[in-house]
């Protein structure tokens, strides 16, 4: 009898499970074809627009979610909350979240309204670059002020566990701002050709539409999160613990974007094929990151809301599950990348020796997919539990100590090609993996209080 309990126990768990990832996949599958559409559109004007909006959003965005990692903290205690059965409490942390979340977004909105020709004349000579690209990044601060409680809330809302929400609203935002990017860029429907301005018109107002979703449903809907604006009142105690359990993840992702910089930086030093091949391949392995994204999502969900409800057992086998569904989807994406690199890479580039060479990368690539699916996975177990510094730690080590040394080994020391860059990314995934497997099984991570 305890057996077939378990089994069920089994079956019902792994079902709750894909009701979370599935949409937050569809989520990313939205976001990734977004960045498609707009790159396809811009690169058929000219290299400066390219490069205009390609810089323009790195320089625009790069902070942007440094900062919106204070959903990290936002989810954790909203499902803590959730799982223990006190919604009042979840939705007071929704509250001063959202509140800290507006302030951040007027501060990048103006930082990047008044900063945008400082920021690009510090890094980018062609002057024509600089006036497209610095109209580009004033436009779109509009959207980053709405961009950031957006973001916030959706954190949010997953805590509770909500994922069809971010869903519908980034399904409505991208869609607008895919149709905006083909009347604006373009002039097509009696609209004025904008060019490089009206991709970045598209995107904020996709932004504003997507949070207009969002924030409506908190405050109309009133379901798994209730937003009262009337009862938003400021918690020094309450914003304390968000910051501290949030800044370790905004931390995080500033080392890997500084780090991703300077390791293009090394990169280049290879010649332009390899630059270009690296871009491509980046591109093309970088969907399959979506299952690990899903299964991050729903593992620290499901992770918060069972330590809530004094279920230690059933949240240490909601992380091992998400893992192992995980590791399946992008096993078998590793299987893809190993069979048929060629066929992939040829969706991005007709240039026979960048295609050629990125080919190589992602069959290296190959060997990653399943460690990157239990990194990704279970540092999304550990968020949900609160170890913040824990995840922020380990990746600070894979990234500082492991990846940049050995990619710095192979370009300037040991003079090899970009294939041995790829596999020094693949030691950095493999030595992750097994630290965040350590920590996951170590079970500090169920003791920490909220």
């Amino acid at each position: 009898m305890d057996n077939m309990e378990k089994k069920y126990d089994s079956a019902v768990l792994k079902k709750g499970i894909f009701n979370l990832a599935w949409p937050a996949i569809l989520e990313m599958v939205l976001s990734t074809a977004v960045w498609i559409f707009d790159t396809a559109m811009v690169g058929r004007l000219s290299a400066e627009a390219l490069s205009a909006v390609g810089l323009g959003s790195q320089l625009a965005y790069t902070v942007t979610f440094v900062f919106a990692a204070l959903g990290v903290g936002t989810a954790a205690m909203v499902a803590r909350f959730t799982g223990a059965g006190e919604p009042e409490k979840a939705d007071h942390v929704a509250a001063q979240s959202f509140l800290i979340a507006c302030v951040i977004g007027l501060f990048l909105g103006i930082l990047n309204f008044l900063g945008a020709g400082f920021f690009f004349s510090l890094v980018m000579k062609d002057p024509r670059v600089i006036i497209l690209g610095t109209d580009y990044m004033r436009i779109v601060s509009v959207g980053i002020v709405f961009m950031v409680p957006t973001l916030v809330l959706n954190s949010a809302l997953r805590g509770a566990g909500n994922t069809r929400l971010p869903m519908i609203s980034a399904l409505l935002g991208n869609s607008l701002n895919i149709l905006g990017d083909y009347v604006l860029i373009f002039g097509h429907f009696g609209f004025p050709r904008l060019e490089v301005s009206g991709a970045a018109v598209a995107t904020s107002i996709a932004q504003i539409c997507g949070a207009a979703v969002t924030i409506g449903y908190v405050t109309l809907a009133k379901k798994e999160i209730k937003l009262k604006f009337k009862e938003i009142k400021i918690d020094p105690r309450l914003l304390w613990q968000l910051v501290d359990l949030s800044l370790p993840a905004s931390l995080e992702e500033f080392s890997y974007s500084s780090s991703r910089l300077i390791s293009s930086m090394w990169i280049a030093n290879l010649g332009t094929v390899a630059f270009a091949a690296n871009q491509v391949a980046v591109s093309a392995e970088s969907m399959s990151f979506m299952p690990g994204y899903g299964f991050s999502i729903a593992a620290s969900t499901l992770v918060g809301q069972n330590l809530g409800s004094k279920r230690k057992d059933l949240a240490e086998d909601s992380g091992w599950e998400s893992m192992k569904l995980a590791l399946l989807l992008m096993g078998a994406v590793g299987i893809l990348f190993l069979a048929a690199p060629g066929w992939l890479i040829g969706f991005f580039t007709s240039i026979p020796e960048v295609r050629d060479l990125a080919a190589v990368c992602i069959r290296v690539g190959a060997f990653e997919q399943p460690t990157i699916a239990i990194s990704m996975t279970l540092s999304g177990a550990l968020k949900g539990a609160g170890d913040t510094k824990g995840t922020f730690l380990i990746s600070l080590i894979s990234t500082w100590l492991i990846r940049l040394p050995l990619i710095f080994i192979m370009v300037f020391i040991l003079k090899k090609g970009l294939a041995f860059v790829w596999l020094a990314t693949v030691i950095q995934f493999f030595l992750e993996a097994l630290l965040m497997v350590l920590r996951f099984r170590h079970g500090r991570w169920k003791d920490i209080r909220l």
